[in-house]
C-alpha cells in the first residue's frame, strides 16, 4: 500500500482527478461562480483598459470595486487582463470559462509545487502524496480552483517563496551565499503582496526568518556581504539584468502601493471610506455590509471571545465542507464528510500536541510552525475585529485556509509518523481517502446538492449534471440530510 501511495502514477492520478473535478465545476456552475467571481472579473476587464498596472485615479463607475486606486491587492486583476484583451473578441462567456481554465493551471501549478515544499520537510512521498490528495478532496477546493479569484496564485506563490527560503537556509547551513536566490525571493514576497495583501503576514515571517537564519549561521556581518556581492558578481551578464531589473519593479511596485498608503493615510491598506466618500463606497459590498451592520448594533452589546471562537472554528469547517451557489445560496456539508473531517481534524490536533517537541527538527519545520501560528493568529485577530466592530462574525471563509492546510497535514503526518507503524499509516489513509472519496468529496458536494439553478441554463449542461449526480452519489449516507445549522 505504501509503495503505491508512494508511486508517480498515483500522484499524476490525483493531478488528473483534480484537474477533471475542477474542469467540470468550471464548465458546469453557473456565472458568477461564489467567492466573488464577479468582483475579479470586473477587475479584469477594468485593469484591460489601459497598459499601467495600477490606476492613478478612481475609475469612472468602479465604486463597485471599493477604493481601487488604493487597493494593494491589484497584481492578479492586471496579469489576467492581458489574456482578457486576447479573449474579449469571443464574448463574455468563452472568455470566462477560459479564464477559468487558467485559474485551475495555476492552481495546479501550486500543487506542484507544494508537493516539493512537503518532500523538502522531510515528508515521506506516500504521506505527502496522500496531503495533497486529501487537500483535493475538500468540496471548496476545486470550487475555488475552477472560479477567478486570486486566492489560485496565491498558492504557487507561496509554496514558491517557501521553496526559495528552505534553499537559502541550506545555502547558509553550507556557508554559502546565493545573491540570486535572496534578490528572487525578496522580489517574489513584494509582489506576492501585491496580488492579496493577506499575503504581508508571510512575507514578514519568511522575511525575517531569513534574517535571523543569517545572523544565527554569521552570515549577517561584512563577510556575508561580500559573499553576496561575490555571488552577483559571478553571474551571467544577463541574469544580473534580468534580477537588477525584477528587484527594481517590485520595489517600485510595492513602494507605489504600501509606502504611498502608509504615508498618506497612516495604514498600508486604508478602508474604502478612507479613500472615497461614503456614497461611492455605499456601492461597495464588503463596506456596506460592515457599515449597515455596524449601525445596527445594539451599543449596549459587547460580544463574548469564546462565542466567537466557537463561531469562528465552526464558520471555517463550515466553508470548507459546504456547497455554494451563485447567489450566495449555501447547502450544508455533507453528513459523514463533514463528521470524518472533524474526527481528523482532532486526530491532527491531538498528535501535535502529543509530539510538539519532536515536530520542529530542522529550521524549515520550525518556520513551518511559526507561518501557521503568526497566520493563523492574524486571520482570528482580524475576524474578532470585524465582529466586535459590526456585531456580526462576518468574512470567516475556510478557504482563506487553503493554501496552508498542506501544512497543517505536513504537521499532522510528522507527529502521527513516530506513533504508528508503517503499514498502520497506509491503511489509515487508504480508509480515509477512500471515505472522502465515496462520501461526498471534491466536486461531489456541489453535484449532488446542487439545483438546476444553480447551473449553466443549458439542457446539455443540466443532463450532465444529472447524470453525474447518479454516479456520485449511491453510496452516499444521508445525502438529503440537514443535521447542522449555518454558521
Amino acid at each position: 500500500m505504501k509503495a503505491f501511495f508512494s508511486s508517480k502514477k498515483f500522484w499524476y492520478g490525483v493531478l488528473i482527478f483534480f484537474a477533471l473535478q475542477s474542469a467540470w465545476l468550471a464548465l458546469t456552475a453557473r456565472y458568477p461562480m461564489a467567492f466573488d467571481e464577479n468582483y475579479h472579473y470586473g477587475l479584469i476587464k477594468l485593469h484591460a483598459n489601459q497598459w499601467l498596472p495600477w490606476f492613478t485615479h478612481q475609475p469612472a463607475a468602479a465604486a463597485e470595486f471599493g477604493s481601487v486606486v488604493r487597493d494593494p491587492s491589484y497584481l492578479y486583476h492586471y496579469l489576467l487582463s492581458l489574456p482578457y484583451r486576447l479573449l474579449k473578441p469571443l464574448g463574455d462567456t468563452p472568455t470566462i470559462l477560459a479564464l477559468r481554465v487558467i485559474n485551475i493551471g495555476l492552481f495546479m501549478a501550486g500543487l506542484l509545487l507544494m508537493r516539493r515544499v512537503l518532500l523538502r520537510l522531510q515528508l515521506s512521498p506516500a504521506f505527502t502524496h496522500v496531503s495533497l490528495a486529501m487537500l483535493t478532496l475538500i468540496p471548496v477546493v476545486p470550487f475555488l480552483a475552477a472560479t477567478i479569484n486570486y486566492d489560485n496564485v496565491f498558492v504557487p506563490i507561496f509554496a514558491a517563496a517557501l521553496l526559495l527560503t528552505f534553499a537559502i537556509f541550506d545555502d547558509f547551513a553550507a556557508r554559502r551565499v546565493s545573491a540570486a536566490r535572496l534578490l528572487a525571493l525578496g522580489s517574489l514576497l513584494l509582489l506576492g503582496c501585491l496580488v492579496k495583501y493577506p499575503f504581508l503576514p508571510v512575507a514578514m515571517v519568511l522575511g525575517l526568518s531569513v534574517l535571523l537564519r543569517a545572523w544565527r549561521t554569521k552570515l549577517l556581518n561584512a563577510k556575508g556581504w561580500k559573499k553576496c556581492i561575490k555571488s552577483f558578481a559571478g553571474l551571467p551578464r544577463w541574469s544580473k539584468i534580468g534580477l537588477a531589473v525584477v528587484v527594481l519593479l517590485s520595489v517600485s511596485l510595492f513602494a507605489e502601493r504600501y509606502v504611498v498608503n502608509l504615508v498618506q493615510y497612516h495604514t498600508p491598506v486604508p478602508s474604502c471610506d478612507v479613500v472615497l466618500d461614503d456614497s461611492s463606497c455605499s456601492s461597495y459590498g464588503p463596506w456596506a455590509r460592515d457599515n449597515r451592520l455596524a449601525a445596527q448594533k445594539d451599543p449596549e452589546w459587547r460580544g463574548s471571545v469564546p462565542a466567537f471562537t466557537w463561531s469562528w472554528l465552526y464558520g471555517m469547517w463550515y466553508r470548507l465542507f459546504f456547497a455554494i451557489s451563485w447567489d450566495y445560496v449555501t447547502k450544508q456539508p455533507l453528513p459523514a464528510l463533514g463528521f470524518a473531517a472533524v474526527c481528523l481534524a482532532i486526530l491532527l490536533a491531538i498528535g501535535v500536541l502529543w509530539r510538539w517537541r519532536q515536530l520542529a527538527t530542522n529550521p524549515a519545520q520550525k518556520l513551518i510552525v511559526v507561518l501557521l501560528i503568526v497566520y493563523g493568529s492574524v486571520l482570528f485577530l482580524d475576524n474578532m475585529e470585524a465582529y466586535f466592530r459590526t456585531g456580526w462574525p462576518v468574512a470567516i471563509n475556510g478557504r482563506y485556509w487553503v493554501p496552508f492546510l498542506p501544512l497543517v497535514f505536513a504537521l499532522g503526518g510528522l507527529a502521527w509518523g513516530g506513533i504508528l507503524k508503517s503499514k498502520a499509516k497506509a491503511w489509515v489513509a487508504a480508509v480515509v481517502l477512500v471515505l472522502f472519496l465515496i462520501q461526498g468529496g471534491g466536486a461531489a458536494t456541489f453535484i449532488i446538492r446542487n439545483d438546476n439553478n444553480w447551473l449553466w441554463q443549458n439542457k446539455a449542461v443540466t443532463h450532465a449534471n444529472q447524470a453525474a449526480k447518479k454516479v456520485v452519489s449511491p453510496l452516499v449516507i444521508c445525502k438529503d440530510c440537514d443535521v447542522v445549522t449555518s454558521p
